[in-house]
């Protein structure tokens, strides 16, 4: 005891801080106790060393030997447990492990743990332990002599290697608390696992310390690997919980690394679980709280449960002592109250931050400094402390870039250039926004394409903060390139990384005499932003009518809340809400306009279209004369000179289709003008730029599906984190190039369908058309004939694709959007019969134009600084020039007319698919099909995209 020289620290990468006594006081302390019999001292030191180095199994170790002579064998197991689980490869626990088995009558254990203890020990004699020994019967009257003559007889029989422990301590110590790699890490645990009642942990940690070697060694996926191998051999052993957990929190690590929330989510939540089965909190406690925290940024609807867990993280660090986790816990508080918090309480983002930055400067941690001070600039701006919010964001931006820390300096140059834009002073902030931008380029270079796509993500605000000030400034050319630069570049990365963003110029090449493009950005909910580009000219057009926009959250909206109807006469005022059960008056009415509000006029918007209820014939007109004049009212000149038009949309507007929009004189946008949409002016001069030969063959179709029964599976998804789990599982097959989802696809219920009686008929009707049309139906068209038509290079003969069946698209899971296949009874082959969007991506096609004559396939997962990621994107990554989606499910006749009269034009007529469309679309307004397919419900839903 009174030697207790080697300790160990597994460090999971939190910051160490200076601490209020060292270590060595702590531990005097206890030894004056030992030496003295003085139980008090004795407590006093352990319980020290267990709060202030509590992931040091020293502590716990020394409270489970007080805890012995004191005569409380359950604390002792608590303590012995927990020192055992920090360090299983000592042989100090495995000492109070046999003193307590002992005192307990289980003799055969204490032997076998005390034979563990003497094949680890680092000791030169054998009067340390004995001396420890005799202590113990000294206090509970209980003679140990069996544990003492074994001992004795060990180190008399020469059977204890000193040496090789010592080896093994610094070769264990090495990897875990610095990555370093040991040499003879197999030879070491293979001398050990080869000894006489072999210790099995070491068979079991061998994996962990190879995986944490791999991991500082950069060898990620080697490192995935040993974690997991060593998570499944070590499943339900309770003297390696917290080594699981420690597994678990780099896993996590390493899927946030990777910008994989949802498996991140999931992984720190396992982990945190085994964490949470030890009797005491930890500094890697702390430290797992805090990166669920970091997990949980910027995950949609997850603020609530950051909050909860920065309070658990407070709770955690005030139980160790912990300072830099104290202000860790506050910074995050008190950005919850700047940014989500009820508006009552928005004081409090004040005082936490305030409490998080005094701690940061008592403890001198300039990176925490920093770090929050990034949020008290926040503060300090909407007190109208504009200059000293400067100042320390220029402050912060210096420290960030001298360690280079690119991705904090990027956000801390988005804040600068809001404090900028808010202040009207547009053209620094335009300076600050830039910046920002090129330090966002600057992170993504060492990301992959996926990776990229959810970094941008999580900082679309910077682009959104741009293309505002672009406005003010009526810059065109700045915004157009902004708007470019922050849609499809994950698209563009598939096809083509290397062509260089496009021009006004490019765009004006690719435009013809009647065509105008309009690229439309969101800046604040409900202001829309537009560039403008005809063949000779470029503009940008703006509206924002705030007051439009409340009176249809106040006419529509706001009855989704339920408000109490004697509330009623106090929202008259555009500027009063009633938010969290009580009144709020905004100091603007922008303030009082949220994203929410937004998103729920586009959804009500889209239940209208595709509803088609006469008594809510006038509410539908209602919104849809709204979005014309939000649209494409303010371009009302340039529309009178071009008849033919291209959107590039951008956020939810993804989700409306134009062409429906109505006119001040009633007139769908459609009966006047040809309508198709384009991700981006990049993106189709991408496409414009390819070659196909002329003598493909027209079409190749796939309809007539035979599905098992609707129904036959049952979903065992439940809550988020089920979903989360989920998709975790379908990233890493995708990453393994797997490709079959079926456990994963049945977990959320995907199973068989109700025949579609009209998609045979549709595809029959279209393989009738020229004689070079090849149609597969019934059994035949099934996902593993489809791939070998792709294996063979045959799909790249065909002009167009259609595809007439069950289709969806998923926002949780974008890999699950797709379309299903036939299902033969014992399935088809290797094939989940499930055609899904990362499959689509790797067809060969070299095609005009896909058609999926399926329900929703033209939505998705809509990604900031993107655009919707789902099957239009997989096809033109195909090889598709263009695609023909639908935005909602879609009624039978209706498909069958569209389609029909597409490809009897296409195919024999060789017309545009676009115009084609384009007039049947004005047919069925017309009346020409009958009055009852005038409704949008029958023709708005199918987008035309591409060129």
């Amino acid at each position: 005891m009174k030697n207790f020289l080697v300790l160990f620290l597994i460090f999971l990468g939190g910051t160490m801080v200076s601490q209020p006594l060292s270590f060595n006081a702590y531990y005097d302390v206890y030894i004056q106790g030992y030496t003295s019999n003085d139980l008090s001292k004795m407590k006093e030191g352990s319980e020290n060393l267990m709060i202030n180095y509590s992931d040091e199994f020293a502590g716990y170790y020394l409270h489970s030997y007080y805890q012995i002579l004191k005569g409380d064998l359950n604390a002792a197991q608590l303590a012995s447990t927990q020192a055992l689980n920090i360090q299983p490869l000592m042989p100090f626990p495995y000492l109070t492990q046999s003193y307590i088995q002992f005192l307990n009558g289980n003799s055969e254990e204490a032997l076998q743990n005390l034979e563990w203890a003497l094949q680890l020990s680092t000791s030169q004699n054998a009067q340390e332990t004995i001396d420890d020994m005799v202590k113990i019967e000294s206090f509970t009257k209980k003679d140990l002599s069996p544990l003492k003559n074994k001992w004795l007889a060990f180190y008399q029989n020469n059977t204890v290697n000193i040496s090789k422990a010592i080896e093994l301590d610094n070769c264990v110590n090495g990897i875990l608390t610095q990555g370093k790699k040991c040499a003879n890490l197999d030879a070491l645990f293979a001398y050990y696992s080869s000894q006489r009642n072999a210790n099995p942990l070491f068979q079991k940690m061998l994996p962990l310390l190879k995986a944490v070697t791999f991991y500082y060694g950069g060898n990620t996926t080697e490192s995935i690997n040993q974690f997991e191998y060593f998570l499944e051999i070590s499943k339900n052993n309770s003297s390696l919980v917290s080594q699981s957990g420690y597994a678990l929190y780099f896993l996590s690590v390493i899927k946030n690394n990777s910008f994989n929330k949802p498996g991140a989510l999931v992984t720190i939540n396992d982990g945190l679980s085994e964490k949470l089965k030890l009797p005491y909190p930890t500094l890697a406690l702390a430290n797992m709280q805090l990166h669920k925290i970091q997990v949980l940024a910027k995950m949609e609807n997850k603020q609530q449960e950051k909050l909860q867990t920065a309070y658990q993280l407070e709770q955690t660090a005030a139980k160790i002592n912990n300072d830099y986790f104290k202000a860790k816990a506050y910074n995050s508080i008190g950005a919850y109250h700047i940014f989500e918090g009820p508006q009552a309480e928005r004081a409090k983002a004040g005082t936490y931050l305030t409490k998080a930055y005094n701690l940061a400067k008592a403890i001198n941690d300039k990176s925490l400094i920093n770090e929050v001070s990034g949020n008290l600039v926040i503060i300090k701006a909407k007190q109208g402390l504009h200059d000293e919010a400067k100042k320390l964001t220029e402050e912060a931006v210096a420290y960030s870039l001298k360690e280079n820390d690119f991705a904090g300096a990027q956000n801390l140059y988005n804040n600068l250039g809001f404090l900028y834009y808010n202040q009207k002073d547009y053209k620094n902030a335009i300076s600050q926004f830039e910046k920002s931008i090129a330090l966002a380029d600057k992170v993504k270079e060492n990301l992959t394409a996926k990776q990229k796509l959810e970094y941008t993500n999580t900082i679309e605000g910077v682009y959104a903060g741009m293309i505002m000030s672009c406005q003010y400034t009526k810059d065109v050319a700045k915004l157009f390139a902004t708007q470019e630069q922050s849609r499809s570049a994950y698209l563009k990365e598939q096809l083509n990384k290397n062509i260089p963003l496009a021009s006004i110029s490019d765009a004006q090449q690719l435009l013809q005499n009647d065509e105008v493009l309009i690229n439309y950005s969101i800046g604040q909910p409900g202001e829309i932003i537009m560039s403008v580009i005809t063949k000779d000219k470029a503009e940008i057009r703006y509206n924002y009518p705030i007051d439009e926009l409340l009176r249809l959250k106040k006419a529509y909206t706001n009855k989704a809340k339920k408000i109490p109807s004697n509330i009623n006469p106090y929202l008259s005022d555009l500027q009063v809400d009633y938010k969290d059960g009580e009144l709020v008056r905004y100091a603007t009415k922008q303030a009082a306009y949220k994203k929410e509000d937004f998103v729920m006029l586009i959804e009500w918007t889209r239940q209208l279209l595709k509803e088609a209820n006469p008594q809510l014939q006038n509410v539908q007109n209602d919104f849809l004369h709204f979005w014309y004049n939000l649209t494409l009212q303010p371009i009302q000149d340039v529309l009178v000179n071009h008849p033919k038009v291209i959107i590039s949309a951008a956020d939810e507007l993804h989700y409306l289709p134009f062409e429906a929009f109505l006119s001040p004189k009633n007139q769908y946008f459609v009966s006047t003008h040809d309508v198709k949409y384009i991700p981006n002016t990049t993106i189709w001069k991408i496409i414009a730029n390819r070659k196909y030969a002329e003598n493909r063959k027209s079409v190749i179709a796939f309809g007539g599906a035979l599905y098992q029964p609707s129904g036959n599976v049952k979903p065992t998804a439940r809550g988020m984190e089920d979903f989360y789990k989920i998709s975790d599982a379908v990233s890493q097959k995708i990453n393994k190039g797997i490709y079959n989802f079926k456990p994963e696809l049945e977990a959320i219920g995907f199973g068989g369908a109700n025949y579609l009686e009209g998609t045979l008929k549709e595809v029959q009707f279209v393989g009738k058309l020229s004689n070079d049309i090849k149609v597969f139906t019934g059994l035949n068209m099934s996902e593993s004939n489809f791939k070998k038509l792709n294996a063979t290079g045959e799909l790249k003969q065909y002009k167009n694709l259609l595809i007439s069946t069950h289709g969806f698209t998923g926002t949780i899971i974008p890999e699950f959007s797709g379309v299903m296949f036939s299902q033969p009874n014992g399935g088809d082959g290797k094939e989940d019969t499930f055609l899904l969007a990362p499959e689509i991506a790797k067809l060969n096609l070299n095609a005009d134009l896909v058609v999926l004559s399926a329900c929703d396939t033209g939505v998705g997962k809509l990604y900031g600084g993107e655009g919707i990621n789902g099957l239009n994107f997989s096809f033109l990554v195909a090889g598709s020039n263009a695609t023909l989606l639908s935005l909602w499910p879609v009624n039978d006749a209706g498909t069958a007319l569209t389609m029909q009269n597409l490809f009897k034009k296409v195919v024999q007529e060789n017309a545009k698919a676009s115009t084609t469309l384009n007039q049947i679309k004005r047919a069925f307004i017309n009346g020409d099909f009958g009055e009852r397919y005038m409704h949008p419900q029958f023709w708005a839903p199918f987008l035309y995209n591409g060129m």
